[in-house]
């Protein structure tokens, strides 16, 4: 079961909303990625509207999901509204007994929350069924868990390693600093890491919609590039949909412009882009200025002084004290070296000479 796209007609931030989670092809994919600043309405769209349509069996008025349920070697466009939800339908039979069991299929992880509880429950389990049901020694199943772990995080240079369980049947975990700990003395990334993806991939979740609210919470930058692609196989290889809802720009880096969705607020409403000229590989800052829209790479406050002193030398007032001033109270916060502070030395070189020229 798989989204393939969805329509809001009125709620909260969402005004007339339409957004399709398929390619170029029309297939639904398998990884999406939703992207957007505060307030766009990422969270909202989770836990307000995808998440309770599913779980509760419930949809805004006026408002539909459309769906692709694969029935044995078909697949079936299903449209989720009120009159299919709750009314009379003649597919009735198909609706209660075959679609709405699958509705369970559905996983929410909330941002900056990591269930550590339900992430120990699942390794505990899955070492029980090496040893029970595989007949594996303890020490078996143990290097296999650490194997899987590895393989899955073999870029990002974890500190940690499995280490199996203590007489308690507490998950334990060590490294070369501390030696043994327990999920809840991992750092918040590797919480984040191990609770999610390293989770999904024990359990051998299969045939779900997983929505991820900031995968990034926690991660450094250098994580942050490469778990899109984490997800993006583990899907690929249950056939799941895993839609991310992201502010990273590095997230966004790392996945095709075809997966990306961004929510830009426009005429007071919310609308979701996906045409793109490219991302995939693009820079941070390119991603920031062209696919999140940001007016500038700087705070506020320098980007405001460096725009002072551009409109200064095109106003030919580089020989002032009030220009020497700002430049040299830029180069005291940025430095003396910085890109935009060298190119307005250009620029005012090139104008000297030309005024040299022109006496």
């Amino acid at each position: 079961m798989k989204i393939r796209k969805l329509h809001i007609d009125k709620y909260k931030v969402f005004q007339n909303f339409d957004i399709t989670f398929t390619n170029n092809d029309g297939k639904s994919q398998n990884l999406v990625v939703i992207a957007g600043i505060n307030g766009s309405g990422k969270t909202t769209l989770f836990e307000d509207f995808i998440y309770p349509t599913f779980h509760n069996k419930i949809i805004l008025k006026n408002s539909f999901i459309e769906i692709e349920d694969r029935e044995k070697d078909d697949n079936k466009i299903v449209t989720l509204d009120t009159e299919f939800l709750q009314g009379d339908i003649l597919n009735r039979n198909y609706r209660d007994n075959i679609l709405f069991p699958k509705f369970k299929n559905i996983i929410f992880y909330e941002a900056g929350i990591a269930n550590k509880k339900s992430a120990k429950n699942t390794i505990v389990q899955f070492i029980d069924k090496l040893i029970y049901e595989y007949d594996k020694k303890s020490s078996e199943a143990y290097l296999a868990t650490q194997e899987i772990l590895q393989s899955i995080f073999q870029d990002f240079e974890m500190q940690i390693e499995f280490n199996g369980l203590d007489k308690k049947r507490e998950v334990l975990f060590k490294n070369e600093r501390t030696g043994k700990m327990t999920i809840d003395d991992l750092s918040s990334g590797e919480q984040e890491l191990i609770t999610k993806a390293f989770s999904l991939y024990l359990d051998d979740i299969k045939d779900h919609i997983i929505l991820i609210d900031e995968p990034e919470s926690s991660l450094h930058p250098s994580w942050q590039s490469r778990i899109a692609s984490i997800y993006e196989k583990f899907a690929d290889k249950n056939n799941n949909q895993i839609i991310l809802a992201t502010h990273s720009p590095h997230i966004v880096a790392s996945v095709h412009k075809e997966q990306i969705r961004v929510l830009v607020k426009e005429d007071h409403a919310i609308r979701a882009i996906d045409s793109f000229i490219g991302s995939y590989g693009w820079r941070v800052d390119r991603v920031l200025l062209e696919i999140f829209r940001l007016k500038g790479l700087r705070t506020p406050a320098i980007e405001s002084k460096l725009e002072d002193l551009r409109k200064m030398v095109f106003a030919n007032q580089y020989a002032t004290e009030g220009f020497k001033e700002l430049e040299n109270e830029l180069i005291a916060s940025i430095g003396y070296d910085d890109m935009d502070l060298a190119l307005i030395r250009m620029e005012v070189a090139k104008r000297k000479v030309t005024d040299e020229a022109n006496r």
